[in-house]
Order: structure tokens, then C-alpha cells, then sequence
């Protein structure tokens, strides 16, 4: 007696016998050494663009790129099926097939549970304010599903590269009333960045076969970073303010000194400053962002703002905040006020304050950007060198050397020759 081979197929074809009006329902039917399992693909369509040779659509309307999608998804599913079935050396099937292709291979099988591990997994290990950007990603993830699919989920398994395209497309104002951007190129590329994140998640534990979000490399716009010159730091130093707008710009001039950060600054107390080496003092901390130490001595004029506000530190009281810190989004708001009064026509931001210490507080000053990276905290020269700007001045100063090195060259030539 001969032994069955143990051939497979899988062949699509619309169910003519369910049709209704001019639609019909999609099946798949996987064949197993004789043995079929019929799959229902849950999406019916017209009958007019069928190309039964083919399996599957000629046409280019909107519902037969989505059927070839649902066919394109089920393909994809049932090599994944094969795929888990090698894997585990179990024998090919139709009942492990089935048993296998049935099982929800896991309970974060969409993208609301998936986000929701990620953040069992991952959310431990990240900063709060980067948890609350996963979980803007995941509502605009969600709220594009439902426009786009008229769904309040999506299967992750289901995720292709048109899916991220079209995502990535709709932040830019893609198919929105109004086309209004729901962010820039770069924040759209942080969406995705974070969805990826995700995914890799989903990929590691073999509930997805290839991550989609690879096949995306769309590229982010360089940003000129914004900094504040020594003429518009002249005037925010010396404009009138109320004392409220006065206590939030004599904070941002503490940070123009020092290059920290809203959140380390947030976070300061008496105990981060100390007396150097130099027996001056300085002020040690260590970033929130990276955990790098950083370690300065403060200028005269950081040293005069923090003398400003002992009032607000009661003496012998340990673990009191050395700034009456508002919110970013506050503190952002009073510097807008600060700047449109004092004439500074730049949209003045706290961050501002980072990127001014490292252009014009100490790279114009000729300090050495790796000095400059060790101060701003920076785990990378090349992130220093992002916010570091070689001022006009600068490049001034250094090239005039060079320049009276080839007067004296040319003089001296020209006395030679007479």
C-alpha cells in the first residue's frame, strides 16, 4: 500500500452560492494530503473583479484593494500557521493545522492588548512622561482604525506595510477633515518609532511573522534648534516684568547658565550644590533622561539667581526644592509673555535655555564641545553637536588667526622680492 503524500494548497475562491445582490463572500480552502478546512475570510465582494486564475482581484476600486488585502492577511496568516507548525516539529495536518490556525495565539492579539504589555513589559523601565507619549500613539493609532477601517480595534496580525504608510500618512493630514496635520514630519516620525517599539514585541514572541513598521523609511526633517543670541539675552535680562513673570525669567536665566533641563531643574535641591574642587561652588545632579552625572561650577550670574531665591529655602530644611518651579507648559507660556516684552522675536522656550548655554554661554567662548557634552549630561558627542552651534562670531574669531598667519606670509614675501 502506497503512503499519502502529505501535499498542501491553499486555493481562494468567492462562494457564488451566498451571494447577495452583487457581492459574494471570500473562502479559502486549504487541502492537506486530500483532507480540506475551508476558512471563512469574513469579507465579501463584488463578483465583477474576481479573477478565479489569479485568486484574487484585477480591479482597482477602493473594495477590491481592501479584498486583495484580506487575501493577502489570510496568506500571510496560514504560512505563519506552517511556519509555528516546523517549529514545534509537529506533524502538517489538517487537524494540528486547524488547531493551530484557530488558536488566538495570544491574548494581546490587537492593538489596544498589545499596548497594554508593553506597558506591563516596558512601562517599569521608562521614564513617566515617555509612558504618556506611548499612550498618545496608541489613541491616535486608534482613532485612525476607526476612521479608516470603521473599527474600535485592529488585529495586530493584520498590520501591514500599507497600514503604517496610511497611518503615517494620516498624522500628516491625509484623508482628515480640513487636511489639518495632526503633527509634524518628525513628530509623525516618533508615532512610528513608538509603534515599531511595540511591534518588536509582538515579534519576539512569534505572535507576528515579520514586523511591518521595518518596511517604512521615511526620514526626518533637520531641525535648526532655536537659541537666543547675547543681545536678546541683554534685553530678557534687563526688561521690567511683573514679579511673577520676574521669578520665571530669572529661573530660565539660571538654566542659560547651567544648560539644565526643565525636569532636572524641577528636581533640584539644596543637597546638588556643593563646593568644588576649585572651592567654589557647583552643581552635581544626575540627569533624569540618561542617569549621566553632570557635574559644574556655576558662573556669577547662575550664582546670583540662586542667592535670589533663598528666601523661597528656609534654612535647616533638607529636600526642599531650590526653584518654585510651574508646569513646562506654564512656564512656556510666561516665557512667550517675557519675550514679546522685552522685544525678542523668537518663540522663547525653556529648552531655549539648554541650547543657548551650549551656543552662546560656552561654545562661542571657545569651550571645547567635549567639555560642553559633559556639562549638557549628552551620553553621545554627536547629540551635542545636534544642539551646538558654531556662531558667525566664532567662526570669525578662529579664521581671523589663520588670516593674519597668510597677511604675515604675503608681507614677508613681497620684502623679499623687492
Amino acid at each position: 500500500m502506497k503512503e499519502k503524500k502529505n501535499t498542501f494548497s491553499a486555493r481562494f475562491w468567492m462562494r457564488r452560492t451566498r451571494t447577495q445582490g452583487s457581492v459574494s463572500p471570500l473562502f479559502c480552502r486549504v487541502t492537506i494530503a486530500g483532507q480540506r478546512y475551508e476558512i471563512n475570510a469574513n469579507f465579501c465582494a463584488p463578483l465583477k473583479g474576481w479573477d478565479a486564475k489569479a485568486q484574487r482581484f484585477s480591479g482597482r476600486t477602493a473594495e477590491e484593494k481592501d479584498a486583495n488585502r484580506v487575501i493577502n492577511d489570510l496568506r500571510i496568516k496560514i504560512e505563519d500557521t506552517l511556519r509555528q507548525l516546523r517549529k514545534k516539529n509537529a506533524e502538517i495536518d489538517i487537524k494540528n493545522f486547524r488547531m493551530t490556525f484557530e488558536d488566538d495565539k495570544s491574548e494581546y492579539s490587537t492593538l489596544t492588548a498589545l499596548f497594554e504589555y508593553h506597558r506591563i513589559i516596558d512601562g517599569k523601565s521608562l521614564e513617566p512622561s515617555t509612558n504618556l507619549l506611548y499612550e498618545v500613539t496608541e489613541r491616535l493609532l486608534l482613532r485612525f482604525v476607526k476612521v479608516r477601517y470603521k473599527l474600535s480595534d485592529y488585529k495586530v496580525d493584520a498590520i501591514d506595510k500599507a497600514f503604517v504608510m496610511e497611518f503615517y500618512a494620516y498624522l500628516q493630514g491625509f484623508k482628515r477633515e480640513g487636511a489639518a496635520r495632526l503633527c509634524t514630519v518628525n513628530g509623525a516620525m516618533k508615532h512610528i518609532q513608538r509603534l515599531k517599539r511595540v511591534m518588536n514585541l509582538a515579534l519576539q514572541n512569534d505572535w507576528i511573522s515579520t514586523n511591518p513598521v521595518c518596511l517604512l523609511h521615511a526620514k526626518k526633517n533637520k531641525v535648526e534648534r532655536g537659541f537666543l543670541d547675547e543681545q536678546e539675552l541683554e534685553k530678557i535680562k534687563n526688561v521690567v516684568l511683573l514679579p511673577s513673570y520676574a521669578v520665571v525669567r530669572d529661573m530660565f536665566l539660571f538654566a542659560v547658565y547651567t544648560g539644565i533641563s526643565y525636569i532636572d531643574m524641577v528636581n533640584m535641591t539644596r543637597e546638588n550644590i556643593t563646593i568644588g574642587i576649585d572651592r567654589s561652588r557647583w552643581v552635581h545632579f544626575s540627569r533624569q533622561k540618561t542617569g549621566l552625572r553632570v557635574s559644574l561650577p556655576l558662573l556669577p550670574p547662575a550664582e546670583e539667581i540662586l542667592d535670589g531665591f533663598d528666601c523661597y529655602r528656609p534654612a535647616g530644611e533638607e529636600g526642599r526644592k531650590l526653584f518654585p518651579m510651574l508646569t513646562n507648559q506654564a512656564t512656556n507660556r510666561c516665557l512667550k509673555e517675557i519675550a514679546r516684552v522685552a522685544g525678542v522675536k523668537k518663540d522663547v522656550t525653556f529648552h531655549m535655555a539648554r541650547h543657548t548655554f551650549a551656543t552662546t554661554i560656552t561654545l562661542q567662548h571657545g569651550i571645547p564641545i567635549e567639555t560642553v557634552s559633559k556639562m549638557l549630561g549628552h551620553a553621545s558627542l554627536t547629540t551635542t553637536q545636534i544642539y551646538a552651534k558654531v556662531l558667525d562670531k566664532k567662526v570669525m574669531d578662529d579664521m581671523s588667526v589663520l588670516k593674519e598667519a597668510y597677511a604675515k606670509k604675503e608681507s614677508l614675501k613681497k620684502a623679499s622680492n623687492q
